[in-house]
């Protein structure tokens, strides 16, 4: 579960920051989530460096070890010197966390964002000459997965994922077993993703995953597409307007203002009673979409609970 800190939570209007206020820690917001009771060691064997704000580390799992999960969940990650397990979504799909015939190992990856204030994210982004090859122990938990827990897959048509900045992490993990499992044309799958604009030039290696959705895409592993929208101070695109970035000699159009209902209207369609949403993203975006997506009043899409799936990053 993606979390900026462990002692404060930023509270967003507009997917701005205006105020940090207290909130609970990873345990506390999970203690009713499932748990696999397994405690596993992992190594820490590569990191890239994304952003200033955004890692991601490669976790290796010892040789012709497994670690099973769903597509979306999290781990309890207990780093050395620190009592409590800070909590970070898996973004990599639970195929690469299964050791392959060869002598490479299986891996999770985890998307991390810098934080002072979160005691595991701070140990994490030490300098990595420090941490690499540090061993962690992690364990498996979550409920925010795919396949969807209550409806039936065989009867779907549709799914659309609503990503939000770091909320993308899960829909990563959901979005590459699909690509696995699945015959091209079986389903439709869109991708709403939303994330502060860069500024030019914008390149993808710095715009978290966004070149894995678009290969996805563009190698036509699953039928569907990608819609990017950029908010915040981002150069010389005015708000509402289209834009592009430069990804593997294609242009990705953006537009620079925030996903709406609307956006996921227009890819639903006549699908609606054969669709499936993911949304993850801070709390007052996720707490707006589930809202306004299982609405009966007016400007309400009028979905049934059970076919609205989302988690908070906190």
């Amino acid at each position: 579960m993606a979390s900026p800190a462990d002692g404060e939570r930023a509270v967003y209007e507009e997917q701005e920051v205006v105020e940090v206020v207290p909130r609970e820690s990873h345990l506390e917001r999970t203690a009713n989530e499932p748990r696999n009771p397994s405690l596993h060691g992992v190594t820490i064997s590569h990191i890239d460096q994304i952003s200033n704000s955004i890692r991601v580390f490669r976790l290796d799992i010892p040789r012709k070890g497994t670690i099973k999960f769903l597509p979306g969940q999290w781990l309890d990650v207990h780093v050395p010197t620190i009592p409590k397990p800070g909590g970070f979504t898996i973004t990599s799909p639970p195929s690469s966390a299964t050791a392959p015939e060869t002598s490479h190992n299986g891996y999770l990856e985890l998307a991390i964002q810098r934080s002072s204030e979160n005691p595991a994210a701070a140990w994490l982004w030490q300098d990595p000459a420090l941490i690499l090859g540090a061993t962690l122990h992690v364990r498996v938990g979550g409920s925010f997965v795919w396949p969807p827990p209550v409806a039936a897959v065989s009867a779907l048509r549709k799914v659309v994922f609503v990503a939000g900045g770091v909320g993308i992490n899960p829909l990563m993990s959901m979005l590459s077993s699909l690509a696995e499992s699945l015959l091209p044309g079986a389903l439709d799958v869109h991708f709403l993703y939303s994330m502060r604009d860069p500024g030019p030039p914008r390149h993808v290696s710095a715009m978290l995953f966004l070149g894995r959705i678009v290969g996805v895409f563009a190698k036509g592993m699953l039928r569907g597409g990608l819609r990017l929208f950029l908010t915040g101070e981002g150069g010389h695109v005015p708000d509402g307007e289209q834009g592009v970035v430069s990804c593997a000699g294609a242009d990705v159009v953006f537009q620079r203002r925030r996903i709406s209902v609307g956006d996921v209207a227009a890819v639903l369609g006549p699908d609606r009673e054969s669709a499936v949403v993911y949304v993850c993203g801070v709390p007052t975006m996720t707490d707006h979409f589930v809202e306004k997506l299982t609405s009966r009043s007016k400007g309400g899409l009028g979905m049934e609970a059970d076919k609205v799936l989302f988690e908070k990053w906190w």
